[in-house]
């Protein structure tokens, strides 16, 4: 019994910013207890901050809307619907089953398309962005006896920002794909 009752004392040094400091084990079992205690609480608002960080909302740049807009280009240069249809925010967008439908008619009545675009303004509200081009498109009616078609409109986007990119959540006006 005597052994168990005699107290062994060792020493820990720690050094914190090129200062030495020694505990006795008593001390260092209580620092290291309150050292785990907020070092957990410090790791989790670290884990809660790198999350936030990971994915933030970027602000809607002119470079996002010219790449938008060139994707709905290439989309209707290569006559791919679901390439154009993949640009647009589906749960986000008013009336997108309407949008998607007024697209597949345009897509079925025209083909060859040739699209020129320039866009004049680029701007930021709250967390959409928006962006407003001179759009031109030449379509070939896929009948064979109607006339071409040229069609110039200011079109404006409305973009959000879904976690991993921007999408368009509205397009106006949407008359040009009549």
């Amino acid at each position: 019994m005597r052994e168990f009752e005699r107290e062994t004392h060792v020493q820990v040094r720690i050094s914190i910013q090129n200062r030495t400091v020694r505990y006795g084990i008593r001390s260092t079992l209580l620092l290291s207890v309150l050292v785990l205690l907020g070092l957990g609480g410090s790791a989790q608002e670290t884990k809660k901050l790198s999350e936030a960080d990971s994915n933030p909302r970027p602000t809607f740049a002119e470079a996002d809307g010219v790449r938008l807009i060139d994707e709905l280009r290439r989309a209707l240069e290569t006559e791919n619907r679901g390439r154009f249809l993949k640009a647009f925010d589906a749960k986000r967008m008013p009336g997108y089953p309407a949008f998607r439908d007024q697209v597949a008619d345009f897509f079925a009545r025209y083909g060859e398309f040739q699209v020129r675009y320039h866009v004049t303004q680029t701007t930021m509200d709250g967390e959409l962005g928006a962006e407003v081009a001179d759009f031109e498109i030449d379509a070939t009616p896929r009948d064979g006896v109607s006339p071409n078609v040229r069609k110039r409109v200011a079109l404006r986007l409305v973009c959000g920002w879904d976690g991993k990119q921007w999408k368009v959540v509205d397009l106006s006006p949407r008359t040009w794909l009549e």
